[in-house]
């Protein structure tokens, strides 16, 4: 099943382990993100957000004390080890 999820990306996945905040309705979740394409995320967390759901990501850099990017996101997959989430626009957009 792991080579079906992988052949239908239609983007390059990076490994980047950063912090990030998801913010759902007035909520906000924690995590670390295992890795990041133009299109999507993928959250280590302990929390769920279910299916469907809208949302806001934050993910922050080491490097400085800034954030990466702040955008909108729909959670379109749920694991036992965090969230997948589709960004409404890419990160060039």
């Amino acid at each position: 099943m792991e080579n079906t999820l992988k052949e239908k990306r239609r983007f390059a996945r990076l490994a980047l382990h950063s912090d990030v905040n998801i913010k759902r309705d007035k909520t906000v979740i924690m995590g670390v993100v295992e890795n990041l394409s133009l299109k999507g995320v993928f959250v280590k967390t302990n929390e769920k957000i279910p299916p469907d759901d809208s949302v806001e990501v934050t993910i922050y850099t080491y490097s400085t004390p800034d954030h990466l990017c702040d955008l909108r996101a729909r959670v379109v997959r749920v694991t036992d080890t965090g969230i997948g989430l589709e960004f409404e626009k890419t990160i060039l957009d």
